[in-house]
């Protein structure tokens, strides 16, 4: 399986920081190879492209963590995009993802990369609060009541949970079988737990919102992410839908020393979610 693999650092600036993934341009493997190069790759996720006819679609972009497939990754996404508008020398794809959702990926004038997808979809399902309290580590009265609580989905559904404060955040002591086992039961995709609660720097950037959060997805092998891009797109709709604004700046990555920025603008028809994107 002779392939060319591309690994770029997505959400940051600095390459010793955000979240790795790795690109290869599908070869006709088939699913069981596939794994296997994603285990070899050296990132913890990793896309496969397949470029298509451009009538109907630009590229089918399919994902694999070291454990299995994945249906849709923010970062990989994004780290798609960048090799693909290199390759084809555009600054707008339509693509579809391995969930079969279609999105729009462009790439900004300031060299950001960007996808577009659809708005957030809801799960109907009430978590239960001592259950999730005692998976992350927390204390029942850490979960705010005053935040979006419950499952939503853009393509790969997260389990949202709102903490009160950023010292909740910072002293989690997740439980990462249970983690696992009750994604598995409730067929979400991880949890992603977040603190409404800006910097004195942050607070200076009128244009959008800084939430901190982090994101759990021990079912594909990933403990703890640097950067949660399906999550924070969910988050930033719901959050929208709720009263808030347009535009939000996620800050993740800080406790497994890999800070990362999703930037996610949600409109009525879309949610928007990007940032920087190096190769490595």
């Amino acid at each position: 399986m002779a392939q060319d693999v591309h690994t770029y650092k997505v959400f940051t600036d600095d390459a010793s920081q955000g979240n790795a993934a790795a690109v290869i341009e599908y070869g006709g493997w088939s699913d069981a190879e596939l794994l296997e190069l994603a285990r070899r790759s050296g990132a913890p996720v990793t896309v496969f492209v397949q470029f298509g006819s451009a009538q109907e679609r630009d590229a089918v972009l399919r994902y694999f963590s070291t454990e299995k497939e994945m249906t849709f990754c923010g970062h990989g996404t994004l780290a798609a995009a960048a090799y693909m508008i290199q390759q084809c020398q555009l600054d707008r794809l339509q693509v579809i993802t391995g969930s079969g959702t279609p999105i729009v990926i462009t790439k900004s004038p300031q060299g950001h990369y960007y996808f577009k997808t659809e708005r957030a979809r809801r799960l109907d399902m009430i978590p239960d609060l001592i259950e999730i309290a005692h998976m992350l580590g927390v204390e029942p009265g850490d979960i705010s009541e005053q935040a979006p609580f419950g499952a939503a989905s853009i393509g790969s559904p997260k389990l949202l949970v709102p903490l009160c404060h950023l010292t909740h955040l910072d002293a989690m002591a997740p439980k990462f079988e249970e983690i696992e086992e009750w994604s598995r039961r409730h067929r979400v995709n991880g949890v992603y737990a977040y603190a409404i609660q800006q910097t004195k720097e942050e607070a200076k950037d009128a244009g959008a919102l800084y939430v901190h959060a982090r994101g759990f997805n021990p079912l594909f092998g990933i403990l703890e992410d640097a950067a949660t891009g399906v999550a924070a797109g969910a988050l930033g709709d719901l959050l929208f839908q709720e009263g808030g604004p347009s535009k939000y700046v996620f800050v993740q990555g800080k406790h497994v020393g890999a800070e990362s920025e999703i930037r996610v603008m949600v409109t009525a028809e879309s949610v928007e979610i990007g940032g920087s994107v190096l190769h490595l």
